[in-house]
């Protein structure tokens, strides 16, 4: 497939980069179908349901049904895009495990609120686990940008380019920019180093993408060389710039707004372990309690401690 026009998309965010990009992939691939549960026009497919009705099905809440339907759709030749919620994915985990990626069938499942993006909604909304579940389920794949144009790449690569499952990992929430539309590639499994240091190395996934590049400003306005990825698939990792980090820097710090216990921090740790033994620290949510609820984004990272202020305080202690 020839290189994304990214321009077109600029100013875009949240769910508005759903319904155009969803529209747009639809024009591309007649193949693609869009199952959704009663989410349908909260998730930004209200411009694809206009365009291709016929094309748009919704399951109410019945999202297992949803997710073994999708492998159905797979095997007769389409390519199924499932919008769900990220705390859902505790909910279709049999399905997601046994009808799709045990077959390795063609289906996409496209998260459109990640972690806090339902701030209010307390830990029944807050899908801090879905990175977990998924991460141990072969044939795979996890993708969370970090910025509205990565989202953008990520869609066009991970639905008509790539084959097999694909979890999207999007946020209604991330604003901020990062890459400039003419220079941008994004590839499935390659991280992108974001600046180059020998001191320490930040990864970081999704929006904590941008509380790193915080913290790394700060830190190298105190003499301190910060490596910072942004590491945009969780599955495949990146094992190669893992290992280089490792080999370059005297420790690695990862930034993620879920579990590391199941999430990057665990699979940064995996990798380091097995080849070039090295400090980590993590910044992410504990896995010894469940979220809250909140008033915002930002007050539930501020409890977690996923800010520039606890990342700072995490190279000091690798620095020593």
């Amino acid at each position: 497939m020839k290189k994304v026009d990214l321009k077109k998309y600029e100013g875009l965010t949240g769910r508005d980069i759903n319904n155009k990009v969803l529209l747009d992939i639809g024009e591309i691939e007649p193949r693609t179908v869009i199952l959704g549960a009663d989410s349908l026009n909260s998730a930004g497919g209200q411009l694809f349901e206009e365009r291709f009705p016929e094309r748009i099905f919704n399951f109410g809440i019945a999202e297992p049904n949803m997710i073994s339907a999708a492998a159905g759709f797979a095997i007769l030749g389409k390519i199924p895009i499932c919008i769900i919620y990220g705390f859902i994915v505790a909910r279709v985990a049999e399905q997601i495990r046994n009808d799709i990626c045990y077959n390795k069938k063609n289906v996409k499942i496209l998260c459109q609120t990640a972690t806090f993006d339902l701030a209010a909604g307390g830990v029944t909304h807050h899908g801090v686990e879905d990175i977990a579940f998924l991460r141990n389920l072969a044939n795979m794949t996890i993708i969370q940008p970090a910025t509205p144009l990565e989202a953008v790449a990520a869609a066009y690569q991970g639905i008509l380019e790539h084959e097999g499952p694909v979890y999207l990992r999007f946020s209604r929430t991330i604003k901020e920019e990062l890459y400039s539309p003419d220079d941008y590639e994004f590839q499935i499994g390659k991280a992108i180093t974001l600046q180059d240091g020998q001191d320490v190395t930040l990864i970081a996934t999704g929006s904590s993408v941008h509380i790193a590049k915080k913290a790394a400003d700060t830190l190298e306005s105190k003499g301190i060389s910060v490596r910072l990825i942004n590491m945009h698939t969780i599955k495949p990792i990146d094992k190669e710039v893992i290992i280089k980090a490792a080999e370059e820097t005297k420790g690695i710090i990862t930034v993620e707004d879920t579990n590391a216990s199941g999430g990057l921090g665990a699979a940064v740790c995996s990798v380091v372990c097995q080849n070039n033994p090295v400090k980590v620290k993590h910044v992410s949510i504990p896995d010894d309690s469940f979220s809250i609820i909140g008033p915002s984004i930002d007050a539930l990272n501020e409890y977690f401690g996923i800010t520039e202020e606890n990342i700072i305080k995490k190279v000091e202690q690798i620095l020593g």
